[in-house]
């Protein structure tokens, strides 16, 4: 009888925004499993390569077939508090302990600890969110994980525009700061170096290929 190896894919989201947490999933799928055959219709590939509605069915998806599947949130808090560096390792360390698997793919190249027997089953892998099916899936579901939270924190504080922005530094989101000042799910430190690099006529901080 084989015994097939459980391969565990994660990766994360928001590390450059300036208001909500980083998300980082981890997914398990069956070692059989072709997604791109098992589901023709949908886009399967990075999220940032998706729209919304392509991510969304694909989660969909993910989550009827995955043999497991978890989701880590490191708060606005604990990023002020300990750095986004701390949390983008802690998020995936926490995801790793949890899980179990035979072998692990991180997607990046981060000097993971803290995993115990686990450490010689992980590699991090640049751009593993372009080629290995687990870590693509993780990324959709962190994308659409993080994407929700955003758009519940935003019917709270809707002068930044975090239902489209998704806590990333877009000019709209900037000028909201200079008007209203920050709130409790900003990161402190992101902001204050945005606002002192930056004069008023601000065509975007960071990338915002992640706020599709």
């Amino acid at each position: 009888m084989v015994k097939h190896t459980r391969r565990c894919g994660l990766d994360e989201v928001g590390r450059g925004p300036l208001a909500g947490p980083l998300v980082a999933a981890a997914v398990v799928l069956p070692p059989d499993l072709i997604f791109s055959e098992a589901f023709p219709q949908l886009r399967f590939d990075d999220s940032k390569k998706l729209n919304s509605r392509q991510r969304e069915a694909a989660a969909d998806a993910i989550r009827e077939v995955a043999l497991a599947l978890t989701v880590e949130a490191i708060s606005v808090d604990e990023i002020n508090a300990q750095g986004i560096g701390w949390a983008n390792r802690t998020a995936f360390e926490r995801l790793i302990m949890r899980v179990d698997a035979d072998r692990y793919t991180v997607d990046g190249n981060l000097k993971l600890a803290n995993l115990g027997r686990k450490t010689k089953h992980v590699r991090c892998v640049v751009r593993a969110d372009g080629s290995d099916q687990a870590v693509i899936a993780a990324s959709i579901i962190a994308k659409v994980t993080r994407d929700r939270i955003m758009r519940d924190l935003h019917l709270d504080f809707p002068v930044y525009g975090w239902d489209h922005n998704m806590g990333y530094g877009t000019q709209a989101h900037v000028a909201a700061l200079r008007e209203y000042g920050s709130c409790a799910h900003h990161r402190q430190r992101f902001v204050t170096t945005a606002l002192a690099r930056f004069g008023p006529m601000l065509p975007g901080l960071f990338p915002n290929e992640e706020a599709q």
